[in-house]
């Protein structure tokens, strides 16, 4: 299991958490992880397939295969048409719950709503890192801590659920040459790098005309 952990700025007081669960970061992580982990879809030989977990909705972003069994969408309907976000950094998808307050209420599925609800998946990735040679002074576990951070490079799709075909795509970067105040990091990431990443606000706009009425 991933473990999260939180790097903070030198001088900065609070306090630095160690060993939580990955679902406690920012991308309120949920199915079975990144990296192709996800239990596999299941439906009856006779009936539609559908996936049995938000992770199995992974792989309409990596190769453009939908379930049959989800809800068709039509955009020319005024309703809400409800999607999963997936994020990746470049190995492998993990399916998001975003934080409250970056999106309205019902366009992303919550970790209540069961995956066969979805008529959407939005997928953000990181395609490129590149360094900007900016080392910030952190702190870890009490320790000074020497962080590198990078520019980003990034793709926004909005991609139907049922069928796999993109209704949208977007590239964009994200830069920025502030050091952070705090990072959350896992086990199998560089503790000394730091990724400036899209943000919510940077692509809200661009997916509500598909999501939204």
């Amino acid at each position: 299991m991933q473990r999260a952990r939180i790097w903070v700025a030198a001088g900065v007081l609070g306090v630095v958490l160690c060993g939580c669960s990955s679902s406690a970061g920012t991308s309120g992580t949920t199915g079975a992880g990144s990296g192709g982990g996800s239990s596999s879809a299941g439906a009856a030989a006779d009936e539609p397939e559908v996936p049995v977990t938000t992770q199995d909705l992974e792989r309409v972003c990596t190769d453009g295969l939908g379930f049959e069994g989800l809800p068709a969408y039509d955009r020319t309907k005024k309703t809400v048409h409800p999607a999963q976000l997936m994020n990746s950094a470049g190995d492998g998808w993990t399916s998001s719950v975003p934080v409250d307050g970056d999106f309205p209420k019902g366009w992303f599925l919550g970790y209540e709503d069961k995956p066969e609800e979805a008529e959407l998946v939005v997928c953000v990735e990181r395609t490129k890192a590149t360094a900007t040679g900016k080392v910030c002074d952190m702190e870890a576990d009490g320790k000074p801590l020497k962080i590198r951070t990078y520019n980003t490079s990034y793709r926004v799709r909005v991609v139907e659920a049922r069928t796999g075909k993109e209704q949208y795509g977007y590239k964009g970067k994200a830069e920025s040459d502030e050091c952070p105040v705090y990072i959350f990091t896992s086990d199998d990431e560089d503790a000394d790098k730091y990724y400036n990443e899209v943000r919510p606000e940077d692509y809200r706009k661009r997916v509500k005309p598909y999501i939204a009425p």
